[in-house]
């Protein structure tokens, strides 16, 4: 097993006393590391009941990179969060975004795109999750970014709130920079 997918693997089965807000990146695992910290956020945050149907529908995690990310994500759909199966997708059309339950949007998205993405997401109950150095300003909930070696995350807990989600308070601790309600 390549080291990269041994730290993924590690990472994944941390215990919750573990979850770390740096990993060690290099470039070529850096895809295996999103994934991992996206797959952890889904087990730290929770959606209102009503964000879903009934209590076997899946958690819908919806990809727009270019293969990277979502080619590590798929090798999670088999594993469950917080007893829902995991599906992921690519994201294919903006009228697809309310069939998200979380959104991970890449730096490589055009700027204009992820804006319509995350106004479209406004106050509904969707994780939404980029990696783009203007993610938080523009309304997105979560970004990940590297410092140095590090894989680090900023949270928008005011878009958290207004999309009706609850963000645990092991992860908000974690955060580099929470940005908080006014």
């Amino acid at each position: 097993m390549a080291i990269a997918q041994a730290a993924t693997l590690a990472f994944l089965f941390l215990p919750t006393s573990a979850l770390s807000a740096q990993a060690s990146v290099t470039l070529a695992a850096s895809h295996d590391v999103k994934a991992a910290f996206i797959y952890n956020f889904t087990k730290f945050v929770t959606w209102p009941s009503s964000a879903f149907a009934n209590d076997s529908e899946p958690l819908r995690i919806c990809i727009i990179d270019d293969g990277t990310v979502s080619n590590a994500l798929l090798s999670i759909a088999k594993i469950d969060s917080k007893e829902r199966k995991i599906e992921v997708t690519k994201y294919r059309d903006i009228s697809d975004v309310g069939k998200c339950h979380l959104i991970f949007i890449e730096h490589s998205t055009d700027i204009s795109l992820t804006k319509k993405i995350l106004k479209a997401t406004q106050n509904k109950q969707i994780l939404t999750i980029g990696d783009s150095e203007s993610f938080i300003e523009l309304g997105g909930t979560i970004k990940l970014f590297r410092s140095y070696n590090n894989l680090n995350f900023e949270i928008n807990a005011a878009t958290a709130t207004q999309s009706g989600l609850v963000i645990s308070s092991k992860v908000l601790s974690l955060s580099k920079k929470e940005v908080k309600l006014p």
